[in-house]
This record gives structure tokens, sequence and C-alpha cells, in this order.
């Protein structure tokens, strides 16, 4: 087992409630165009699928999906809220990791990954999918970026994060010239948008839901919490803020 099993999994103990309560989903365009495009008719692994936000929307697409996830936390809420799927046998739900899946040779056509690529370490997962893919299997990695979208309340909220967590660049998602390492048979990218509203504790909640930001019992929790209720009360409208999100998609090969 790698460090980076251990420790990253680890970074997320303590904020599955918080990140299956505010995460946002993603848009219908997203999952419509899976559909359309027939990517979900082969079987879908889903690794590193934390409480099942994608999850959902691969199910709610037809898919038969094998969600992976290593953190104990998230797994349990993904397999409480898709308790439905789990029993129709439309999902099935492993303890596992990029680079052990756990997961039977070629019994994939399509590998998904939604925010949590940038945890892989490529040189073990991909062979990893290699062997869970069946011949011409392709893969899907997913990020919603709210860094990527513009709006008032965005540039708030990026003030906020950059003041607990200094200037230097977030490792939220893989950068784009690191993409081949990870999709080395070549991808294409697809980009949606859409926003999510949240209330005070929405916001709250999103905040601790991210493992770059202090958690509840944190010395600085208290800080970030005045922070973001001040950004909250500049920019409330009927009660809320809307977060705009730009959702990116990169579909690729292994070979």
């Amino acid at each position: 087992m790698t460090d980076s099993q251990v420790v990253n999994p680890a970074r997320f103990l303590g904020r599955a409630d918080a990140y299956a309560a505010a995460r946002p989903g993603y848009p219908a365009a997203l999952g419509a165009w899976l559909q359309e495009a027939g990517l979900l008719s082969g079987g879908v692994a889903d690794i590193g699928a934390g409480t099942g936000r994608f999850t959902a929307l691969l199910l709610s697409g037809g898919a038969r999906v094998a969600a992976v996830e290593p953190n104990p936390e998230m797994r349990a809420h993904l397999e409480t809220s898709l308790e439905g799927a789990v029993r129709a046998g439309g999902l099935s739900v492993h303890a596992g990791t990029s680079e052990a899946t756990g997961l039977p040779d070629a019994s994939a056509g399509l590998i998904t990954a939604a925010q949590a690529a940038h945890w892989f370490d490529p040189a073990r997962t991909v062979p990893e999918f290699r062997r869970v893919l069946r011949p011409g299997g392709r893969v899907l990695l997913v990020w919603n970026d709210w860094r990527a979208a513009d709006s008032p309340f965005n540039r708030a909220y990026g003030e906020v994060v950059r003041a607990f967590t200094g200037d230097d660049p977030l490792r939220t998602r893989v950068l784009e010239d690191e993409l081949p390492q990870h999709l080395p048979g070549g991808f294409t990218r697809h980009t949606f948008t859409h926003g999510h509203p949240l209330t005070r504790e929405g916001l709250r909640a999103l905040a601790t839901s991210v493992s770059y930001l202090p958690n509840h019992g944190d010395e600085t929790y208290p800080a970030l919490e005045r922070a973001l209720d001040s950004a909250f009360d500049r920019h409330a409208q009927g009660g809320g803020v809307t977060l705009a999100y730009q959702t990116q998609a990169f579909l690729g090969r292994l070979d």
C-alpha cells in the first residue's frame, strides 16, 4: 500500500457528513451526454466514489455500477443513501483504491473518477484500470471546479479560501499537462456549467467538506466561520447564495 493510499483517505475522516450534505451534484446535461454517447451500457466502475454524488448520476442514467471508495465513513454514506440501488442489484460497493480496486478482470466498459483523480498515482493506477476495463473501454475523469467559473460570490468565497490556505495553487484536480499520464491513449474535453445554491449552514458545511480548510475542532475554525458568514451576508439574496461551477469532463483511453 502506498503513502497516498494511507494518507489521502484519512484527510477526509470526520468530513463525510459535511461532504454528503453540502457538496454540489453534477449537471443533468452531463448525465444526458453519457447516455446519448452509449457510455453507460457496459457496466461502470466508479473509483473514489465518496458519498455517491456521481454514482447517483450514473445510476439515474441506467448504468450498473461498482463503486469503489477507501474512506469507511464515506462508503457508509454511499451505501445508506443508495440502499435501494444496492438492494435492486444495480450497485455494488467495495473498499478499495485506484491502485487496487478489488474488481474482477475486464468487468467494466467505463471507469469514472469524479473529484478524485488528483489523488491517484498514475504509474500504479493505469495498469489497474487496464486490468478492470474491457477491450475498447474508456476512462472518464470529472471535476466540479468553482475556480473556473466567475461570479461576485465566487470571488468572495475565493478570498476566504486564500486567507486560510495562502497563495499556493491548491491541487483539487489533475493539471491539464499531466492528464496524458492518466489517459495515455488520448482524450477529449467536455465542459458543462451549473450553480449550487447554499444556505448559511450549507456554506459552512461546504467549506468543512474540503480537506484543505479547517474543520470543526480546529483552532482556526471559528475564524473561518466568521469569514464565511461575512461573505454570505454581503452576497445573500432570498436567504441564500449560489456558487457557480464549471464541470469539466475528460473522456479518454488508456491505449
